[in-house]
């Protein structure tokens, strides 16, 4: 005789309704991780795109604040009144041999670069966002003289060095004066020995004089020197934004002349303190195109705005960039860094 097993009333399956509340809370659960994953991924996303904007911000400040203070260089002489300066070079006025003048700049009104764009500036194309800064100051450390010079147009003595090569352009200085010239023996680092010689071959610009002005002895040292332009131009590393570029004449070294420094940044404004009575303190904040005299610039006021390069604040962020409060179109994050800085070779 065969018996039916019947399942006791304990052991039952799982309802519609149950069923729908299972999948209810599961899917209530995936989508409350799923929220704190997104909240926890757009905070982290925000402080990484905040870090780097503000080192990336430092990087630029510190650069730029060093080339700052050291333009304008003349040895321990700095820019006294009664001190002599001497530029022997052929074209003294040219905007990279210009070691008279410490610093120059133009700023883009929307009808045009005011002052003029100069070469070799008007080859890098900058972007009218930014002002163009060129700052003029020595390359590294001074040689010192070894032997008193036997006349003004004679070659300096140096100890042997690799540094010093032909065509380098280079800055004598005591507590006394300074002489800029350009290097135009084949050898002379290696032979100690540098020459500056009107109408040598194979050196541009060349040298209009022989004579230094003054005689220079042990107490001087020779200092190569640079003409550095800081602009704005497109990023070659992330394309369709701005960056920040250097391009220095001449280069040492091996080093390359043209370099993207610091890449996102929308704009540059920079401001120079201009002292108008003589006692080599600023009197004013001008833009390029309002300073009548460069002679008379004693600081650098620099802001820079630079922006991240995607999207992750909940809404557009406003920001103030030389007095001017912005709301941007998109949620990109954004920071505005500025420095003053004054042209120490230029104030007692």
């Amino acid at each position: 005789m065969t018996h039916l097993h019947r399942p006791g009333r304990g052991q039952r399956g799982m309802t519609l309704v149950e069923l729908l509340v299972g999948v209810a809370l599961g899917l209530f659960l995936v989508a409350v991780m799923g929220a704190v994953y997104l909240g926890s991924k757009g905070t982290f996303l925000a402080q990484e795109t905040t870090a780097r904007l503000q080192e990336n911000g430092r990087f630029a400040m510190d650069t730029l604040a060093g080339d700052l203070r050291r333009s304008g260089f003349r040895g321990c002489q700095g820019q006294a009144l009664g001190t002599a300066f001497n530029n022997t070079l052929v074209t003294p006025a040219a905007l990279p041999y210009n070691f008279q003048q410490p610093t120059w700049g133009s700023h883009f009104t929307g009808g045009g670069w005011s002052p003029a764009l100069l070469a070799p500036v008007v080859a890098l194309a900058p972007d009218g966002a930014g002002d163009v800064l060129v700052i003029r100051r020595p390359s590294g450390g001074g040689w010192a003289l070894t032997a008193e010079m036997a006349n003004g147009s004679a070659a300096l003595t140096v100890s042997a060095t690799a540094n010093i090569t032909q065509g380098d352009l280079l800055m004598v200085a005591d507590c006394a004066g300074a002489a800029v010239f350009q290097a135009t023996n084949a050898t002379p680092g290696a032979l100690g020995s540098i020459e500056h010689v009107n109408g040598a071959a194979g050196v541009t610009p060349g040298v209009a004089s022989n004579d230094l002005g003054r005689i220079f002895a042990h107490d001087a040292l020779v200092w190569r020197m640079q003409a550095v332009v800081y602009y704005l131009a497109d990023s070659v590393r992330r394309p369709g934004q701005r960056a920040l570029w250097s391009h220095t004449e001449p280069v040492y070294d091996g080093g390359a002349p043209t370099v993207e420094l610091v890449t996102g940044v929308e704009r540059m404004a920079v401001a120079y303190g201009v002292d108008t009575d003589g006692d080599a303190a600023a009197d004013r904040l001008r833009s390029a195109d309002q300073v009548a005299d460069w002679a008379q610039v004693v600081s650098a006021h620099v802001e820079l705005l630079l922006a991240g390069s995607d999207e992750v604040a909940s809404a557009p962020q406003p920001y103030v960039f030389n007095g001017v409060t912005t709301t941007p179109a998109d949620r990109r994050l954004r920071t505005v860094m500025s420095l003053a800085a004054s042209l120490r070779n230029t104030v007692p």
